[in-house]
């Protein structure tokens, strides 16, 4: 009986003993950040949003990437023209051979 005490005990003491953890805020003011620096992601900090990283690149990559994203784009496929090597014939108002 005097073990199963010890360690009511034991147990009492270390709850009282241990502080609780309290979680860090990131941003004092999440909402001021975010009306200052609109391109900035609250949550991780002031990391920039994809978005942002972007802002500098040409319109060709946003295009691109909005048509992947999206799912618009189609597939990259090469068109060849049809070539005779064995005789010359003019195919698609061209001479080829």
């Amino acid at each position: 009986m005097t073990s199963i005490k010890t360690i009511a005990v034991a147990g009492l003491l270390s709850m009282m003993a241990a502080a609780p953890a309290f979680a860090q805020e990131a941003i004092q003011e999440p909402g001021a950040f975010a009306f200052f620096y609109p391109n900035l992601d609250v949550l991780n900090g002031g990391a920039p949003t994809p978005a942002y990283r972007m802002e500098g690149l040409p319109p060709s990559v946003m295009q691109s990437y909005n048509e992947r994203e999206s799912g618009l784009a189609g597939p990259d496929v090469w068109h060849h023209r049809r070539v005779h090597h064995a005789s010359s014939t003019m195919h698609d108002g061209r001479w080829h051979g």
